[in-house]
């Protein structure tokens, strides 16, 4: 009669590594199938199609790469120890991918904040001036999430994993993420004020449309801010560790489906009716129920009408 099996000798605890990293990369491919399926665009602008194709292209690629890096060492050369102690080249260049997603997206949100005052609020040369810092600024700190990946990769691409754990990897990818969670934080107070400052001394409809688009703006906004905050603080908590990964995988899916679940409410933003006719008040009237665009009238004591593209402003 055989024998029992004989015991490996080797016997390795994966949970803060490639335990970490395969857990993240379940959560990135569920966020991906989530964002795939929030996809559609029949009614909006070929450039708004491609910006879309273009994004779930890059964010298909990035769950890719995700699930690459962990099929070398746990499936194809399953048993090889010296595989463990290699950073899997999958594994780090699905950050490069992952941070143009987000670096999109959220440049989508700054200049949707910049059109909008500047439609409403900005007048004065001051004003404008304050607009183009605005722009500058949040530019510059949405770009260090691509200028400072590219520094962290030249360090550490290719390298043995202990190099992630050195000083200046660890300091580096805290400031990435660190301008990741300043840059969301910023856009929700910024959309946060416009929309809060804009339904004062507006029309009940208007002023209702701006509600329902500061519930969508800080409910898909404060998603991403905390996720980038979960995977700051346990960086910080773990910085010789790879737990981070558990939600760092799915950053890109999120980011995208922020984009996508903004775009997709425009109609709960606006109150059209599920046949797609807009909800109306007394006073008020749509001008054309086939368009996309929703454009209040009034009439003032000079018969003059005035009217408010309102989704031109909200969605450039």
């Amino acid at each position: 009669m055989a024998g029992p099996m004989p015991e490996n000798f080797i016997i390795l605890d994966l949970s803060s590594s490639y335990g970490a990293l395969s857990v993240g990369t379940w959560l990135a491919s569920a966020m991906w199938g989530i964002s795939s399926l929030q996809c559609s665009a029949e009614a909006d602008s070929a450039l708004l199609r491609y910006l879309i194709t273009f994004l779930w292209l890059f964010d298909t690629g990035n769950t890719i790469l995700c699930m690459k890096g962990n099929w070398k060492v746990l499936i194809a050369e399953y048993g090889k120890i010296a595989n463990l102690f290699d950073v899997q080249k999958f594994a780090v260049s699905h950050r490069s991918i992952q941070a143009v997603v987000i670096f999109v997206v959220q440049m989508y949100f700054i200049r949707r904040i910049y059109t909008f005052a500047r439609q409403t609020f900005i007048r004065s040369n001051g004003a404008k001036l304050g607009g183009y810092f605005f722009v500058v600024f949040m530019s510059v700190l949405a770009g260090w999430q691509i200028i400072g990946l590219i520094v962290y990769q030249v360090f550490g691409y290719g390298k043995p994993l202990a190099t992630l754990s050195t000083t200046r990897e660890i300091d580096l990818n805290l400031s990435l993420r660190g301008a990741a969670v300043a840059t969301d934080v910023i856009v929700a107070l910024g959309m946060l004020f416009l929309l809060t400052r804009g339904s004062k001394n507006q029309f009940s409809q208007t002023r209702r449309m701006l509600q329902r688009l500061v519930v969508v703006t800080v409910s898909s906004g404060t998603a991403t801010a905390i996720f980038a905050t979960i995977v700051l603080i346990l960086i910080a908590k773990y910085p010789n560790d790879l737990y981070y990964t558990i939600f760092e995988y799915s950053l890109c899916s999120l980011y995208f489906s922020t984009l996508l679940a903004n775009l997709n409410t425009r109609d709960f933003v606006q109150g059209r009716g599920k046949n797609g006719s807009v909800l109306t008040t007394s006073g008020f009237q749509a001008a054309n129920n086939n368009t996309n665009t929703l454009v209040l009238q009034s009439t003032n004591h000079g018969g003059v009408r005035v009217q408010e593209d309102f989704e031109s402003k909200m969605y450039p």
